[in-house]
């Protein structure tokens, strides 16, 4: 806003009348220099309302200026103005009938403004120029047409084979010490176990109207994992489930996205035990400019365990990320932390905590995705783990790993994936290490 502020009072000082805008005027053009640089900059950090305002006000000082009406046009875009993008291309194309790339942007302006009718009369010179077919153009309006459509849903499954040296998150041995005690806990040591897991995710989106900021959101997930280790059985936990459902509310602007769900889960061992929770669940997004965005997350939920009534409680947490994007395939970089808390039923199994994350996305040649990540967690309770032991438990959990992802097409991926986990605590109970390895296959649509 400073700089509109600051180009508007040089446009006011030096450009104040018709007489004064003529084109050997020196000032003029350094003035007219230096608001088209500003107003490039504003586009390029995102910020197209201002941009947008900025170059209507040098349109109407120099209507003929190629870059002026080129940048308002794309502006205009992303200040959803859209039929003031359209004059914009259509002025350009007046002087420049046999751009190609015009008329694929002016096309895409259409379908924005969901006139699919001019958008084909686009595409038709867009043809006519640069010799594509006329099936590949109508696929291109398909899928811009789906993009830009009221209604979205997308969606991925998957399936594979896995791993897990401790399917259990046990300790290495029945044995161990609580307090000042050496007991033996009868099957809680680790036990690794093959296995296969299958997994759904659904995601929708409906927006208020054309133009709106505004769009009810909502997702699906569902989880299934199964062990081939018989002696999980025994402790309910040769098989698993999760779900989830959420509906809410989202805003969204050039530069902002503000959302807010409400969920319902439910994670449930052979339908023998589970652990519901119910809660709200909130993402704000800024993005300063388009290769930088600072993301706040936070969500609070009732947990109720079916077979363990003292730990039924209130559970949250409330983080910040800051996400880069860098090189010429916007490889990511995402690092930030959150903190932890929760209050039970019984005060021993509340705590405090912290988290801190690190994650990359690197993506290489021939559909190939690299995701490495490492994290870091603390969690404080407020009481011991077990009643033979006096000091508080304290857990310090340690992950790493990455994901590799080849994309056959658009719709089927290869995934394979490796995480280690440790996690080291007052109480031997409660320490264990982990290697999960998985291999699989997913479908998006």
């Amino acid at each position: 806003m400073k700089i509109f502020f600051l180009a508007a009072v040089l446009f006011a000082l030096v450009l104040p009348s018709p007489a004064r805008a003529a084109s050997n005027d020196p000032a003029r053009g350094v003035v007219l220099d230096s608001a088209k640089a500003q107003a490039a900059a504003l586009l390029e950090k995102g910020e197209a309302a201002e941009a947008c305002d900025l170059y209507m006000r040098l349109l109407r000082e120099d209507p003929d200026d190629d870059a002026i009406n080129l940048g308002l046009a794309r502006s205009a875009i992303g200040a959803r103005r859209f039929n003031l993008a359209v004059l914009a291309y259509e002025t350009l194309l007046e002087k420049y009938p046999g751009e190609a790339g015009l008329y694929a942007e002016l096309a895409n302006v259409y379908m924005l403004l969901g006139d699919r009718e001019s958008a084909e009369r686009s595409a038709a010179m867009l043809r006519s120029l640069s010799g594509e077919s006329t099936e590949e153009t109508s696929r291109a309006l398909d899928i811009l047409e789906e993009r830009y459509s009221l209604f979205q849903m997308h969606g991925v499954i998957r399936a594979g084979v896995l791993y897990d040296s401790n399917a259990n998150l046990g300790p290495d041995s029945d044995s161990m010490n609580l307090g000042n005690w050496r007991v033996s806990v009868e099957g809680a040591r680790k036990k690794d176990s093959f296995g296969a897991y299958f997994g759904a995710d659904l995601d929708f989106a409906r927006r208020f109207y054309r133009d709106s900021s505004w769009h009810l959101v909502g997702d699906v997930r569902a989880f299934w994992r199964g062990n081939a280790e018989r002696d999980l059985a025994d402790l309910h936990s040769r098989e698993s489930q999760w779900g989830r459902a959420a509906l809410g509310l989202r805003h969204l602007t050039s530069q902002t996205l503000a959302e807010a769900r409400l969920k319902a889960e439910v994670y449930d061992y052979e339908f023998y035990q589970h652990v519901s929770a119910l809660g709200p669940e909130a993402t704000i997004l800024w993005a300063a400019t388009p290769s930088f965005h600072l993301i706040s997350k936070g969500g609070i939920d009732r947990r109720v365990y079916s077979r363990d009534f003292r730990r039924n409680g209130v559970y949250g947490w409330i983080g910040e990320y800051a996400r880069f994007f860098f090189g010429a395939d916007n490889h990511e970089f995402l690092v930030g932390g959150r903190f932890l808390g929760a209050s039970a039923g019984r005060s021993d199994y509340g705590y405090t905590g912290w988290e801190g994350t690190i994650r990359l996305l690197f993506k290489l040649p021939h559909g190939l995705e690299f995701a490495p990540f490492a994290s870091y967690t603390r969690e404080n309770y407020n009481g011991p783990a077990t009643i033979l032991e006096i000091r508080d438990r304290r857990d310090e959990r340690l992950r790493l790993g990455g994901a590799l992802t080849w994309r056959i097409d658009e719709a089927w991926s290869l995934e394979c994936n490796y995480q280690y986990g440790k996690n080291n605590s007052t109480s031997d109970l409660y320490d264990h290490k982990q290697h999960y390895v998985s291999m699989g296959v997913a479908w998006s649509f």
